[in-house]
């Protein structure tokens, strides 16, 4: 059976498939303390929320290596703030939503993470690309594989 009818049938959605257990980063930390939640948990990007867990911005690799190089690891992510993505432009999903709105998101823009919030903007979870691929994998093998927290 193709990949694309194994995952086309039932609706999943994203509260099925998104990882709860999401690391986060706050806008009071040096950019080295985001660094070290990166590598600590073995991840290549997080959120970065308000202190009523509002999703303000993501933060990736890439993102951590420019400020380094332009604000230092001393700067905090605040100051860093208006150099990432602003909320505005930010693009999220819901509980409600489904695989197949994060799987065309993944295909139309360049993006490695998608926060899940809320309707206040809280956040609830992400789905990453990785997220995506184990899809592919369970479908083919007809198997869950365990998510890890990001």
């Amino acid at each position: 059976m193709p990949l694309n009818a194994k995952l086309s049938g039932p609706t999943v959605k994203i509260s099925e498939i998104m990882v709860a257990g999401v690391h986060r980063i706050t806008p009071d930390m040096k950019l080295l303390d985001a660094v070290e939640v990166l590598i600590k948990h073995q991840i290549s990007g997080a959120p970065v929320v308000d202190t009523v867990d509002n999703v303000i911005t993501i933060m990736g690799e890439g993102d951590m290596l420019r400020l380094a190089a332009s604000e230092g690891l001393e700067a905090t992510i605040s100051h860093c703030l208006p150099k990432l993505i602003q909320t505005h432009h930010l693009i999220t999903l819901t509980e409600e939503d489904t695989f197949t709105d994060a799987y065309r998101i993944f295909l139309k823009e360049k993006i490695h993470r998608i926060p899940i919030v809320d309707g206040n903007g809280r956040l609830k979870g992400i789905v990453s690309r990785n997220t995506i691929l184990q899809m592919f994998v369970e479908a083919h093998y007809g198997q869950k594989i365990r998510r890890k927290a990001v």
